[in-house]
């Protein structure tokens, strides 16, 4: 049953296109800070986020590397059985010279991007995985502990 649901779950994260990632505030002492980001995956082990360093996310990991990504089933959004996975993780900043193939996947993903690629204060984020929460329907509610998630090939 675990491989079934570590299957489902490194399934719906490679899927996904967006999520919501929440840091903790700097500035707002206490408080979550959340918004929508793209991401990229590797293996769906680990998740990348390209971000600047003026925005208020790179802002907050800069001083507290913990985070959560949350993403979900886009299919359908006013399903409440829609499975949502979130990967709870600490982010290390990458120097740009170690990140070009990264910054590469993520512009393929997301062409848009492409703007970003040049600007000196963009840099990806690495999240590396501690613990991960994933529900896939009323009832079905699982902890995925690191050790699992790192050693799940799907």
């Amino acid at each position: 049953m675990r491989e079934q649901v570590l299957k489902e779950a490194k399934s719906l994260l490679r899927v996904s296109t967006m999520g919501v990632l929440s840091t903790h505030s700097h500035t707002m002492k206490g408080y979550p800070f959340g918004s929508t980001v793209q991401f990229i995956n590797s293996d769906a082990n680990q998740a990348y986020l390209f971000i600047s360093d003026i925005a208020q996310h790179a802002k907050n990991l800069s001083h507290n590397s913990a985070l959560s990504l949350t993403v979900f089933d886009q299919k359908s959004q006013d399903d409440p059985e829609n499975s949502r996975l979130t990967l709870i993780g600490d982010a290390t900043k990458l120097p740009r010279c170690e990140s070009v193939i990264l910054i590469q996947q993520f512009i393929e993903k997301y062409p848009s991007a492409s703007q970003y690629m040049d600007l000196a204060d963009f840099h990806i984020w690495q999240v590396d995985v501690i613990r991960v929460r994933f529900i896939s329907g009323f009832g079905k509610i699982f902890w995925l502990e690191h050790n699992e998630w790192q050693a799940y090939c799907a």
